[in-house]
């Protein structure tokens, strides 16, 4: 028996469905199955009433129900709560119609309710429940102060009323126990189901934070050891530039050591932030500005001028900037910072978001770029070859002119 009925109330629901579209058909299903007993159960009049009992709606009501019951298992579940509503509404109507009131007919209403609101979570009632539940309760209105007369059983004795007014109200009361129990029943099994779910999500939850963190360290690890790589790069590199008696070759490395000095900046702040996915560039810009006039030596001699916005860089995009801001700071080092000419030079660096695209200015004390540089056509400087560059490996795109001196304006999207 109990198989069968939870066969009946499963009938229509596949594994695609959600807990909430397999309750949702459940309700349906146990709904018309209710409306099918109150219509058999209804039969049982025939007792009372012989010949005048109303066959022909009655069998319409149980076709309605069995509609809705197709709907439900082809998958249609609004047509089949619509078809429920309004069967259930119609049929309980025409019955409170049919008999006398002092019947009692109106009686049956009452399960009907009650499985609506048991169905449905009263403290937040979704429209479709609402509107079930709207539906049944003017019908129950229109029931107890309507009377129809042309639709009234006539001849009818006083005591057949009376006995029916017994009959209406045990059959009532007993339903309402009936739909209440199975209803109750029905929501625990749900709620233990969702309980189940919910602690294998949690489960499942637990173990990805574990992989997720089990990640992460090893994402520190592998930035802290690239980190230490690259200084131990910028060692030999200083070897080599102490041991280098060439001043060409003494320029290159170390332009190559500031390169990797650059780098090894990313992976170090990376390594500092919790999440190993973006950097501070504010904090980045600073650190390495200063460690790139530390190197030469100039950390007293030139006056920074710094603004930053709040922006965190995106990893994927945090060392081709870095090296574009770069190749800019060791331009304005080699040939306005480093010149002996007594004047106490500045650079300025401004980084500001608007919308999605991050625009950094900077901009130093020297002479500028010369009147004829055209830098789509002059390649002989490495460094503005590599900003032209890089900016394009970031979706950007660099602009060089003269205000005063260099200025280098830098343009490219957040994400």
């Amino acid at each position: 028996m109990k198989k069968a009925l939870i066969s009946f109330l499963n009938l229509g629901i596949n594994a695609n469905h959600s807990v909430i579209e397999q309750r949702r058909i459940k309700t349906v299903n146990l709904l018309n199955a209710v409306i099918l007993l109150f219509l058999l159960i209804g039969l049982s009049h025939y007792l009372f009433i012989g010949n005048n009992y109303p066959l022909v709606p009655e069998l319409l009501f149980m076709g309605l129900a069995s509609a809705s019951l197709v709907s439900s298992y082809l998958g249609k579940t609004k047509w089949a709560f619509f078809l429920l509503t309004f069967n259930a509404n119609l049929s309980i109507f025409f019955i409170n119609q049919y008999y006398p009131f002092e019947s009692g007919s109106y009686l049956y209403f009452f399960p009907l309710i009650v499985s609506v609101i048991l169905l449905n979570n009263v403290t937040s009632l979704s429209w479709m429940g609402f509107l079930h539940l709207a539906v049944s309760a003017l019908s129950f209105i229109l029931s107890i102060t309507l009377d129809l007369d042309s639709w009234k059983l006539q001849g009818l004795s006083q005591e057949a009323i009376r006995v029916m007014w017994y009959y209406n109200i045990s059959m009532a009361v007993v339903l309402t126990a009936m739909v209440s129990g199975i209803l109750n029943r029905l929501i625990v099994v749900q709620n233990q189901e969702i309980t189940v779910q919910n602690q294998g999500l949690s489960k499942a939850k637990e173990e990805i934070n574990a992989s997720l963190k089990e990640k992460e360290v090893l994402l520190a690890e592998l930035n802290h050891r690239v980190k230490n790589n690259l200084a131990i790069i910028s060692g030999l590199l200083n070897l080599q530039l102490e041991s280098s008696g060439n001043h060409e070759a003494r320029q290159v490395i170390n332009d190559s050591k500031n390169r990797i000095l650059s780098m090894a900046l990313v992976h170090k702040m990376l390594y500092n932030h919790p999440q190993l996915k973006e950097i501070d560039l504010s904090n980045y810009c600073k650190e390495l500005i200063r460690e790139l006039l530390n190197s030469f030596n100039l950390h007293n001699k030139v006056e920074i001028k710094e603004h930053y916005d709040l922006i965190c860089l995106p990893v994927n995009k945090s060392i081709p900037f870095g090296l574009i801001l770069n190749e800019i700071v060791t331009n304005s080092i080699k040939y306005v910072f480093s010149q002996e000419n007594g004047i106490k030079h500045h650079l300025e660096v401004s980084i500001s978001q608007i919308n999605s695209e991050v625009v950094m200015v900077a901009k130093d004390s020297g002479m500028g770029f010369p009147r004829d540089f055209n830098e789509d056509q002059d390649g002989k400087s490495l460094g503005l070859f590599l900003i032209k560059s890089l900016a394009e490996q970031i979706d950007g795109k660099a602009v060089f002119s003269n205000d005063n001196g260099a200025r280098v304006e830098l343009k490219f999207l957040l994400n």
